[in-house]
C-alpha cells in the first residue's frame, strides 16, 4: 500500500518555484513549471536542455510505478542545493537509488518465495552499497577544495635548521 502525504499548509515553506507534473491520456509525463528557468534554478545548471534533460531522466529512474515519488526528485534537489552539473547528476542518481533500493524492500517483504525474498535481499545489498559510494563521491566532491596536507616526520640532520610553524613569503619590493 503506497502512502500519499500533503503537508499542512500553513507552516511549510516551499521551495519558491518548483516543477509539477501532470501525465497525460497517452502516459506521457509532462513536467510544468511556472517559470522557464524553474528547472535550471533547481539544478543550478546553465542551459534549460541539460535541466529538462536531467528531469526527464530522474522520472525514467523511478519507472511507471513511481508517479507518487515524482516530486521527491524534484524535493531533494532543493534540500540538497547543488552547486554545479555534476552535484546535480549525483543527486538525481542517488535519489533513484534509494527510490530502487526501498522499493525492493518492500517487495522483500512481500516476496512469497525464498526465491525471490534471497534476490530481492542479494539486490538490496547492492543498492545500499552503491548508494553509499554515491554518498562518499558526493561528500568528496563537494569538499574538494578543503585539502589538507599534514608532515608526519621530519628529519634535521646535524648543522642544519629547521623552522615550526606557519611560513609565509614577503615579497620584496
Amino acid at each position: 500500500m503506497t502512502e500519499h502525504i500533503t503537508p499542512k499548509s500553513s507552516g511549510v515553506d516551499y521551495h519558491k518555484s518548483r516543477p509539477t507534473f501532470k501525465t497525460t491520456e497517452e502516459g506521457v509525463v509532462q513536467i510544468v513549471t511556472d517559470h522557464p528557468n524553474t528547472l535550471i534554478d533547481l539544478f543550478n545548471l546553465q542551459t534549460y536542455e541539460a535541466a529538462s534533460g536531467l528531469m526527464a531522466t530522474a522520472l525514467s529512474a523511478l519507472g511507471r510505478n513511481g508517479e507518487n515519488l515524482r516530486d521527491l526528485m524534484a524535493a531533494m534537489q532543493a534540500e540538497l542545493s547543488p552547486r554545479d552539473a555534476i552535484e546535480a547528476m549525483l543527486i538525481t542518481q542517488m535519489t533513484a537509488t534509494h527510490v530502487a533500493m526501498t522499493s525492493l524492500s518492500h517487495k522483500m517483504m512481500d516476496a512469497t518465495s525464498g526465491q525471490i525474498r534471497e534476490s530481492c535481499e542479494r539486490s538490496v545489498t547492492r543498492l545500499s552499497r552503491t548508494y553509499l559510494a554515491q554518498i562518499d563521491a558526493f561528500k568528496k566532491y563537494r569538499a574538494k577544495a578543503q585539502q589538507t596536507v599534514r608532515v608526519e616526520r621530519v628529519n634535521v640532520e646535524s648543522g642544519a635548521q629547521a623552522i615550526v610553524g606557519d611560513v609565509s613569503h614577503g615579497g620584496e619590493s
